[in-house]
This record gives C-alpha cells, structure tokens and sequence, in this order.
C-alpha cells in the first residue's frame, strides 16, 4: 500500500504535483465544466484521471484518485478538516476579504470541521447517543414507513423512489433520532434538500470571500444561509425546551453526555444537530437511490435479493462501492506531505475522490462490475480514519430494509426515464428515479 511521509525524511525531493492548467484541453474542458458532479456516468473520466493524473493540482487544491492514497489521506494524523488550517483562509483572511458572519461561526462549527483534542472529545460524549441500542430500536419505524409508502405505491403500479422514500425516510428516521416533536415534522420536512456542502455549517472557504458581488452562485449561498439560520434557530428552541423538559431522544442525551466531568456546550449541541440532520439524511438519499438504480440495472442481483434477503449486508456494501454516497471529501494539509510521491506544501487543500478509490482495480478484481458477493470489500463509501461516517451503521440498517422492500414487492419494476436526471449540485445525486412495476405481495 502507499505510504506518506513528509518531505523531511529521506534526501529524495518528491516531485510537484500536475496542475490542471497542464491537461490535454478535452480534460481541462471536462474538470472546468463540472462534468463529475452531474455526469449520468462519470467513472470513465475518473479512472483517466487516477491512471494518468492520480495527484492532480486543480482550483487551489490537490485531489488524490488512487484507493490507496485517498485512504492513506483519510487516516493521516497530519491533516485536519478545518479551514482555518488552510493559506487560503489565511491569505483571505490577511487581506480581509472574509465575510464577518462566516468568521463569526467557525467556532461553533460541528465536530466534522474540527481537529482533535477537541474533534476527539466532541465525538466520544455525541457517538453515546449513537449506542447499538438506540440504533437497534429504530428498525420497527423504519420497516413500518418503507413498507407504508410501497402500500401507497401499490395502488398506482409506480414509485418514485427519490421523492417518495429516498428523501422522507431519512427526514423521518432523523426526526425520530433527534426527538423532534409530532407537531414540528411538517415544518422540517418543508425545509428545501440542500446538499450537505452549503447548509448545516458556514459557507465553503471559497463561497464565504466577498470577492466577486456579480457571483451568479450568491442566491444559492444566501438560501442556503437561510435555510442553515432556520436550523440553528428551530434547534435552539428544542435544547432549550429538551433542557426543562428531557425525553428519551437524541438531544436528551447529548444535553446529559459527560465523559471525565466534561459536556456539550448548547453551541456545540446545536452544531451537532445541524450535522446530524443534514449528513444524516443527504447521505441515506444518495445511498438509497444509487443503490436502487445499480439493482434495477442488474436484475440478476434483484432477483438474487429477492430470493435470498440475507444477501442485503452485501447489496448495501456493493452499493457504497460502486456508486458512492459522496464522491469526495476535502482535507487540509498541516504539513508538507508526500502523497503517492508526489510532493503536497502545508496549508493545502487535499481533495479525496472516494468515487475513484473504489473503482480503483489495484484494490478491487473488475472494479466496474456490480457484484453484490464481492468479498473482501473494502471501500470507501464511508469514509475510515477518525472522521468515518458515525452514522454509517443506521444508514446501513434503512438501505437493508429498503432494498428487501423493494425486491420482495416491486414485480418486474421498469425505469421511466433512463437515465435518470442528476442534480447539478457539487455533489452527484439523483434528481428523481420514476419506476413502473407491478405490485407484488409482501412476503
């Protein structure tokens, strides 16, 4: 496996990284475009990029393709989530080109941006509220809303799986987790889907520098500041309401988590639920939805599932291989690095293609091909190192029951538009997923 160092061990000199500028133009054309983040099929472009460019200098940041220097990236204890780490935020930060309501917020952001020793106590007193128990307890609601939503599916022969389960299921697993009361789920789950990068936490780096006021993206970022206000606001309230008045709930036990006579500040409470709710359920949509569409793409694996529904633990892992919940995930250099030889200056941004590594064929036998028996499989889908998924284990648990759902009540399910339509987020996910079947007796 690769290995990193820094560039101090040892006399070689790593080489620089490749900068986008220096690609072919077809390539420079399809990275400036977008093209990853909407692309029906974006892994041929990808395995390019990690065979001939697996350490790629591009918009400031250095991405990684390769499954063993993203993973090595991933668990380095050289490299931090928080932006401040970075010489942008310095540089914009000298030059005061910083919006004073984003620098305002970075000390309240959730455990996901911080660094340990604080990023290591965060995460310890909340994963008490993530005991196996409490997860455990969920499966009758879960299993109780997927099969409510086929009944309702049943009586019209079609299901639209990202707008009437992939999205609601999530929101309302989260609500359950979090305790958030009866009366206040219709408000919640009016909040618009807005893509984990741009709401439960101050704008990205980049968006929060008043550079440019013409900037045709400022709608979206003052919508998703409103919408991450209303998250803080409604999430205030309930503390302060859970505070007078406890339950058996997620914000229960944060409020109570002490470890060594330490616990949660109310901001670092509020912080907490803004992540919960959003990774929460963003990361079920994409998994449920891209899962869904590599089964109905390959109906031996449906019917396989269908026939044997001990095969769900495998189906999910395959999912999260082959068509990842989130593509990347971004990093902070705290040091000069060497990353699959390549040399990466202190202060930059690593960007870490989860997508790529887990097609990469030097970790996985015809990476390409959806095979739900694949054994070992160890990707990526959920990140590994100190920043893993702490969800990961409930996300699993709704895309076991989902996809037994569906194989044992949708009979020859067709898709209505393939392919399907793609957000035009940063992140690639599903739009919609129209399916047509015949309904089937639940078994």
């Amino acid at each position: 496996m690769t290995t990193m160092t820094t560039t101090s061990i040892g006399p070689r000199i790593p080489p620089e990284v490749s900068e986008l500028s220096a690609l072919d133009p077809d390539l420079h054309a399809a990275l400036t475009s977008g093209a990853i983040a909407s692309a029906v099929d974006p892994f041929p472009l990808l395995a390019r990029l990690r065979r001939d460019y697996p350490v790629l200098g591009q918009f400031g940041a250095v991405s990684v393709y390769r499954y063993d220097d993203v993973a090595a990236v991933l668990r380095h204890p050289q490299v931090s989530t928080d932006d401040r780490q970075s010489t942008l935020h310095e540089s914009l930060r000298t030059q005061d080109k910083l919006a004073p309501g984003y620098l305002s917020q970075l000390d309240d952001q959730s455990f996901l941006h911080r660094d340990p020793p604080d990023h290591t106590r965060l995460r310890k007193l909340v994963g008490k509220g993530f005991a196996p128990s409490r997860i455990a307890a969920l499966r009758e609601f879960i299993t109780r809303f997927v099969d409510d939503v086929l009944d309702v599916a049943a009586l019209h022969g079609r299901l639209e799986l990202v707008g009437e389960l992939a999205y609601p299921l999530p929101i309302g697993v989260i609500c359950e987790l979090l305790g958030i009361p009866e009366q206040d789920r219709p408000f919640v789950a009016s909040w618009p889907r807005t893509q984990l990068c741009c709401s439960f936490e101050p704008g990205a780096l980049k968006s929060a520098a008043e550079l440019d006021r013409a900037d045709p993206t400022a709608p979206r970022r003052a919508e998703a500041d409103r919408i991450q206000q209303q998250l803080t606001d409604y999430f205030a309230l309930l503390i302060d309401r859970r505070r007078h008045d406890p339950g058996d709930d997620l914000i229960s036990a944060l409020i109570a988590a002490e470890e060594h006579g330490e616990q949660l500040s109310t901001e670092e409470i509020n912080a907490t639920l803004r992540l919960l709710f959003v990774a929460g359920y963003e990361n079920v949509v994409n998994l449920l939805g891209h899962g869904t569409l590599a089964l109905l793409h390959h109906p031996e694996a449906w019917v396989s599932l269908r026939e044997n529904p001990s095969l769900a633990g495998g189906v999910v892992d395959e999912a999260l291989r082959y068509d990842a919940p989130f593509q990347f995930t971004r990093r902070i250099a705290l040091a000069d690095l060497d990353i699959g030889g390549y040399h990466i200056p202190a202060g930059r941004h690593i960007i870490a293609w989860i997508a790529a590594a887990n097609r990469d064929p030097a970790q996985f036998d015809d990476p390409d091909r959806f095979d739900i028996h694949r054994d070992p499989n160890r990707h990526l889908g959920f990140g590994v190192g100190i920043h893993a998924c702490l969800g990961g284990p409930l996300a699993r648990m709704q895309a076991e029951i989902t996809f037994v759902a569906l194989t044992q009540r949708l009979n020859a399910p067709t898709l209505l538009a393939d392919p399907p339509r793609y957000r035009t987020d940063v992140f690639r996910s599903l739009e919609e997923l129209p399916v047509a079947f015949t309904p089937r007796t639940a078994a």
